[in-house]
C-alpha cells in the first residue's frame, strides 16, 4: 500500500528555512527533516526508518505542515517574556506589595499570593503586556524585600488541650 499523504509544494524559501532548522534543536530539527523528506517523495514508514519517530507523529507534522506551512511546524515557546519595567512602574509595585490588600484596596483577602499581586497590578497600572509573579518576586527581591508564601495555621491559645484534640488523641 502507498502512502496517501501529500505534502504541499515547497518554496526555495521555506527549502532553506527547512535546512536551517535541522541545525536547531531536537523539535525543530526532527520536525524540519520529516519535511524534507516527505518533499523528497519518502513514504510515512520511510520517514519512519530515517527518523525514528511514530507513524502518527509524522503524519500529525506533514498535515501541520500542508495547513500552515512553516508556521504550522516551528516549536511553541512557552517562555514569557519579560516585561520592561520603569523604576516608576517598579515604586508602584512595591508600594501595593507593602499594602494590606483587605485595607488597602478593598479586596477579599489580607495578604498578597505572588499571582494574585500580578494579576492585581498587571490590572491596576494598565500593563500592555501582563507581568509574571516571577517578574514580581523579583522586583520586591530587588528592593529588599522577601516574599514568603503565609501559611494559615490553627491553634487554640485558650484551650491547653487544643492540639490533643486536634489529632483525635482526646475526645
Amino acid at each position: 500500500m502507498r502512502d496517501t499523504i501529500l505534502s504541499r509544494l515547497i518554496t526555495d524559501d521555506q527549502r532553506n528555512m527547512l535546512y536551517d532548522m535541522l541545525q536547531d534543536d531536537e523539535d525543530s530539527s526532527y520536525r524540519g527533516k520529516i519535511i524534507l523528506l516527505k518533499a523528497k517523495g519518502y513514504t510515512v514508514p520511510e520517514i519512519r526508518m530515517a527518523t525514528n519517530h511514530h507513524d502518527a507523529n509524522i503524519r500529525k507534522w506533514i498535515h501541520r505542515f500542508n495547513e500552515k506551512g512553516i508556521e504550522g511546524i516551528i516549536p511553541r515557546k512557552h517562555k514569557h517574556k519579560p516585561v520592561k519595567i520603569s523604576v516608576d512602574i517598579e515604586t508602584k509595585i512595591v508600594e501595593i506589595a507593602t499594602k494590606n490588600p483587605r485595607e488597602g484596596y478593598g479586596l477579599p483577602f489580607s495578604t498578597w499570593s505572588l499571582r494574585a499581586l500580578a494579576g492585581y497590578v498587571s490590572k491596576e497600572l494598565n500593563l500592555v503586556d501582563s507581568i509574571s509573579h516571577t517578574e514580581i518576586r523579583n522586583i520586591l527581591l530587588k528592593h529588599g524585600i522577601r516574599y514568603r508564601q503565609s501559611k494559615i495555621t490553627l491553634g487554640n491559645s485558650i484551650d491547653p488541650e487544643y492540639d490533643l484534640k486536634k489529632r483525635g488523641l482526646k475526645n
